[in-house]
């Protein structure tokens, strides 16, 4: 009975343990740098499929288009339609008012920076391929 309660106290205080040392590890290291939104695309199969993160009103963000498919996609949203836009493809970068559409070549990478100033859903979709769509969510969270 005294080995039980022993082996008790051992397995919550190794929870205990593992708790604390996860909340903290998911820190960033540094946190004095300014937060970066990033959500991923990638275009597989004629699809999006997501991975990432949630985007913040007024907050620098990051849309990665990764397009995995044998044929060229697009990529065009009314949340990019009238902001200042930094377009990062093949090796240049372009500065943009407002952004139409993008096209992504297969196996290439497309990182469309700006800072969104309203919440809300916003859709998105390819402009050569009126069937592919998603949706990007933009959140206004107050100071805590």
């Amino acid at each position: 009975m005294r080995n039980s309660n022993l082996y008790v106290r051992a397995c919550i205080f190794l929870l205990i343990w593992l708790f604390i040392f996860s909340s903290v590890s998911a820190y960033p290291a540094n946190s004095t740098d300014p937060p970066i939104d990033v959500v991923e695309i990638i275009i597989r199969n004629s699809t999006f499929e997501f991975q990432g993160g949630i985007l913040k009103r007024d907050q620098a963000a990051t849309i990665v288009v990764h397009n995995q498919d044998t044929i060229t996609h697009g990529f065009t949203s009314i949340l990019l339609a009238d902001l200042d836009v930094q377009v990062e493809s093949n090796g240049v970068t372009t500065f943009e008012k407002g952004l139409k559409a993008v096209h992504i070549d297969s196996g290439k990478t497309v990182r469309i920076h700006f800072s969104p100033n309203r919440p809300g859903n916003f859709s998105f979709r390819c402009d050569l391929h009126p069937n592919m769509k998603g949706e990007v969510f933009v959140f206004s969270i107050g100071s805590i």
